[in-house]
């Protein structure tokens, strides 16, 4: 049998390749707080 780190290991860089979605979905909610949060101080400050 494998060993399981070594197994983690390759997951975690087999799964670079493919969770490039999932990153850039996080990444996209990221940027919609923070265009919301400026939003928001805009208009308390006018």
């Amino acid at each position: 049998m494998a060993n399981p780190e070594d197994l983690r290991k390759q997951d975690q860089q087999r799964a670079k390749s493919q969770r490039k979605y999932p990153q850039s979905r996080v990444r996209q909610a990221l940027y919609l707080l923070l265009a919301l949060m400026v939003l928001a101080w805009l208009i308390s400050t006018m």
